[in-house]
């Protein structure tokens, strides 16, 4: 759907223009009134709709996910690629997210989802500060491998999911900026995550570095490429009532697997069960890709891609704004990041 579906501010939402966003994917729904129960601000607005309509069987309360926040043009590629995971990704995979009730981009890059309120399944949302079990991680990872193998290696990966960002530096280039300015990554560096990091990984130039040593590798070595969930952490993963887990909030790449895999155990364990687990997790991983017909990579060829892939995570969680995740947030993620730099010696395995 095109511009007169996109809106810019909150104040624009009518029964109207509801009735219209949710035509497309339900024919004949009218919208008898609408009205705002609440509001989130952080990476994008969330904003939680009371609706009545004329069907017994829809929803009374929805989700709509838009840019109505300061930072939010400088955001609009996050949200086209959020359209897209649910408008053209979503549709070809098995995957358990919310049900997308409505869609909309504009051609000047803006971009709004209506989304199934999850709070109406009686969801648990999972977060950053409660690091899971391992039986946890094997189901995420299992759901994980099933959406991977869909597309794996795909011969028309680029061509169909063109619009997907890739892992190169062009397609982070924000993260860059701030790497590459001496003066914003002091005030990384010097923040709290920062500060609980140790000091040889506050090297800007070995970050970039490793980086392109990492996706230089990815492409050396012939890794499967996939689309990846693209921002897999606590905070974008949650069960339904009966344990089954549930994935949101993607950010779908093209890229290696492994770059989900790093990012998904790494942010997502305790340190130390990490420490104890993650070999073990991985070869489930690969176990599960066996089971939906993908030759799975052998162990010490994925243990090498899982350990070199920590730097993704790295650079991600080091200069997230604190806009889009609270500082503890940040500097939990970012100093499990960093302890597994140094347990697998992620700079000397990309020769850094």
């Amino acid at each position: 759907m095109g511009d007169r579906f996109v809106l810019t501010d909150i104040a624009q939402v009518t029964p109207e223009w509801l009735s219209g966003i949710l035509a497309g994917y339900n024919p004949g729904l009218i919208v008898d009134a609408v009205s705002i129960v609440d509001v989130q601000h952080g990476a994008c607005t969330k904003v939680r709709l009371s609706v009545r309509t004329n069907r017994n069987d829809f929803p009374t309360s929805l989700m709509m996910k838009a840019g109505f926040e300061p930072h939010s043009t400088a955001m609009a590629s996050m949200h086209v690629n959020e359209y897209h995971a649910y408008a053209d990704l979503l549709p070809t995979v098995s995957l358990n997210a919310p049900r997308c009730y409505g869609a909309a981009m504009d051609d000047q890059g803006q971009a709004l989802v209506i989304l199934e309120d999850l709070c109406l399944r009686d969801v648990r949302f999972l977060t950053l500060q409660e690091p899971i079990s391992f039986d946890l991680a094997k189901a995420f990872l299992s759901g994980l491998a099933e959406f991977h193998a869909r597309w794996w290696n795909a011969p028309d990966l680029d061509t169909r999911f063109g619009w997907a960002p890739d892992t190169s530096e062009a397609c982070v280039a924000h993260y860059f900026q701030l790497l590459t300015s001496p003066e914003a990554f002091q005030r990384f560096a010097t923040a709290p995550r920062g500060a609980a990091m140790p000091k040889l990984l506050l090297d800007p130039a070995r970050i970039r570095a490793a980086h392109l040593a990492m996706t230089a590798a990815h492409k050396a070595e012939g890794m499967a490429m996939v689309i990846n969930h693209g921002d897999m952490h606590l905070g974008n993963l949650y069960q339904d009532a009966d344990g089954t887990p549930g994935f949101l909030d993607m950010q779908p790449r093209r890229g290696a697997w492994s770059i989900d895999v790093s990012y998904f155990l790494i942010a997502g364990l305790d340190l130390v069960d990490r420490r104890r687990w993650e070999a073990a997790l991985l070869q489930h991983y690969l176990a599960c890709l066996e089971l939906h017909g993908i030759a799975a990579p052998r162990f010490d060829a994925a243990w090498a891609a899982y350990r070199r892939d920590v730097i993704w995570g790295l650079l991600i969680w080091m200069l997230n704004s604190s806009r889009f995740q609270t500082e503890a947030n940040n500097t939990a993620a970012a100093t499990r990041f960093a302890m597994a730099m140094i347990d697998h010696d992620t700079f000397g395995m990309l020769g850094v």
